[in-house]
């Protein structure tokens, strides 16, 4: 609870400074903006947004649906939960053990709930890398964005950052080995071995987990469709600012550009270690959109997908889990 508390008052502090130093030199400028916008537009970017989890919390279902059958609506309100979870923890590391939490919760073994979410993570990251470097490609073939510049920096520090997240990921899925010397090694240190009372338990969970994740070998073609299915759900909601911008009138925001410069936004997102990447991701998204959108036009157009992608997203998960505490009560 206390973590949860720093948290939140890290992020509310974050986003303070951010919304602070967005509208210190043009408030009035921001706010004409604001009152302008396409209300329309700022609606179908809320749909969009719920479409793509949508269709995130397919690729879960079919990891779960191998042994536990659960209907999309299940998981997709998992996933929303999982995801407010995420974004009020550093590094969006919350939200998956808080989804195997719940699955616990509802009967299903923490070895299966935790291979299930191990593979959909795999193939949400591999759908991360696979983008970036196709957008990276199109940006070196195109010079859409500075090459040179501070940002490209960031931009590079987030898709190593990716990159050593699969590695790691793919080292936990396949090598029992290492993975139990680590144990091992952890276990001897003084303050955190205490706490490790029950290793056998702990092996018998290890040897549970690793025939689980065997099963991708398996099922190559259940983790490329579900591959496939994190590619389209990061697609669709890389193309939420070409209609944030659209309900500022603003036109020469292709697709292309919207999903390139978005892929780059949350890639440098993704290596800060704050609540919701808060800091980073603003200042990307202005420094990356800044090439074609300026002045308070850009500053209400952050503003806006910030409230469509995070607040909104947020206030979802968070209602959806205070509706499944209650309905778990009765």
């Amino acid at each position: 609870m206390k973590h949860k508390i720093i948290n939140i008052l890290v992020l509310v502090i974050t986003l303070s400074l951010v919304l602070f130093f967005t509208l210190k030199d043009d408030f009035s400028g921001v706010i004409t903006e604001l009152k302008s916008i396409n209300v329309t537009m700022i609606i179908i970017s809320l749909i969009i947004l719920l479409i793509s989890m949508f269709i995130k919390s397919l690729s879960l279902n079919a990891f779960l649906n191998k042994k536990y059958k659960k209907s999309i609506g299940y998981t997709y309100k998992l996933t929303l939960i999982g995801n407010f979870v995420s974004g009020i923890t550093p590094f969006n590391s919350g939200g998956q053990p808080y989804e195997i939490y719940l699955l616990k919760k509802d009967g299903i073994r923490i070895s299966d709930s935790t291979s299930a979410m191990i593979k959909d993570f795999m193939s949400y990251q591999i759908s991360i890398i696979l983008i970036a470097i196709t957008m990276l490609i199109l940006n070196k073939e195109y010079g859409m964005f500075p090459t040179n510049s501070n940002v490209n920096i960031l931009i590079w520090c987030g898709f190593i950052l990716n990159m050593i997240i699969l590695l790691l990921l793919l080292m936990v899925s396949f090598s029992k080995k290492i993975v139990t010397k680590i144990l091992k090694l952890v276990s001897k240190i003084k303050f955190i071995g205490n706490k490790i009372k029950n290793t056998d338990k702990i092996e018998e969970s290890l040897s549970n987990f690793y025939s689980s994740a065997t099963e991708i070998k398996k099922d190559k073609w259940i983790f490329l469709k579900c591959i496939l299915l994190n590619i389209i759900h990061l697609i669709t909601l890389y193309t939420i600012p070409l209609f944030v911008f659209r309900s500022f009138g603003i036109t020469n925001i292709s697709l292309v550009k919207s999903v390139s410069a978005t892929t780059f936004v949350m890639l440098i997102g993704n290596s800060v270690p704050i609540p919701g990447g808060s800091g980073g991701i603003e200042y990307s998204f202005m420094q990356l959109f800044g090439i074609f959108v300026k002045g308070s036009t850009l500053s209400g157009a952050m503003l806006i997908w910030r409230f469509v992608t995070y607040a909104f997203s947020l206030i979802i998960g968070f209602l959806i889990l205070i509706i499944k505490k209650g309905s778990d009560k009765k």
